[in-house]
């Protein structure tokens, strides 16, 4: 088609330099060149479909309780390995509340002896009236009020002390929070967030820092409704990172079985079969499929 383009070309600048310019004569637009309808588009093919790099493991390593942050031990993309501490909070309020702990548990172990001696004392009570009545010098009536109050005073005494083992489990708590000031990489790879500097206030349960495995990454990549099909597990891949100016090769793994409903796309993921230190989970990529290899025909009997 362009060798037929090309020779109308030529064929108006010969016409022009032979005869000149002819005025009266309409001037004859070349042909547009057009495209076989059964050719592939080579743009759209090399278009491809959107991906994102994935680590295969993350962490969040979460405040054990409410505090700030004394030192950051590590800074953005740090390598770490399983168990490196990261960072220490402070644990000043911690023990400001195992302080008040402590003397909250002394209280209420005071609050069961003096609940002991009163169900003591109930129990005496009951005792001189239930011989009174046999004696006849007092009534049923005065008979039960002293075994209400004897049942009132055991009420009282097991109170007193599950209050007793709920603040020993309290204290118990917050000494084992006491061990957890340092807090620990969960796994080996690089710092990936960084949510809170040395200084800052933390909440308990809220995540400080975050670690990925950057050395096992793959990418999770959507397929477009129109494309179902194009592409199956096992195809081969081409992955280009335009950020990294990184082309590498990765091998489809998965395919979800239905299209998500609200974005029209099928989500899949790769596993890339070339190891490249340089690449970082996060960063935006193109996945171009390869052209599949004719099905060999059979031969007709």
């Amino acid at each position: 088609m362009r060798r037929g383009l090309l020779i109308l070309a030529l064929t108006a600048c010969s016409d022009h330099s032979d005869t000149g310019a002819r005025p009266n004569e309409p001037t004859i637009e070349p042909m547009a060149e057009v495209t076989h309808p059964t050719e592939p588009d080579e743009n759209a093919v090399k278009a491809g479909y959107i991906g994102v790099l994935t680590p295969r493991e993350s962490s969040e390593v979460v405040a054990p309780f409410t505090t700030t942050v004394v030192e950051l031990d590590v800074k953005l993309c740090d390598r770490v390995e399983r168990g490196q501490r990261l960072a220490r909070l402070d644990d000043r309020p911690l023990r400001e509340d195992l302080a008040i702990a402590a003397a909250t548990l002394r209280a209420t172990q005071a609050g069961v002896a003096s609940a002991d001696v009163e169900r003591k004392a109930a129990n005496a009570a009951l005792d001189r009236e239930q011989r009174a009545l046999r004696e006849n010098v007092v009534s049923q009536a005065e008979v039960s009020a002293a075994e209400f109050n004897a049942r009132k005073a055991t009420t009282a005494v097991a109170r007193a002390a599950a209050t007793v083992e709920e603040q020993r489990a309290k204290i118990a708590q917050l000494q084992t929070k006491l061990t957890d000031t340092a807090l620990l990489a969960q796994l080996g790879g690089r710092v990936a967030l960084i949510y809170a500097q040395a200084g800052d206030r933390v909440d308990e349960g809220h995540p400080v820092l975050r670690v990925i495995s950057s050395d096992e990454l793959f990418v999770k990549f959507a397929i477009p409704a129109d494309k179902i099909g194009t592409v199956a597990p096992g195809d081969q891949v081409d992955i280009e990172i335009d950020q990294q100016h990184v082309t590498t090769t990765g091998v489809v793994r998965h395919v979800a079985p239905e299209l998500d409903p609200v974005a029209q796309m099928i989500l899949a993921d790769a596993e890339l079969t070339a190891a490249i230190t340089e690449l970082q989970a996060g960063v935006v990529c193109r996945i171009i499929p390869r052209p599949k290899p004719p099905k060999a025909k059979q031969a007709k009997p």
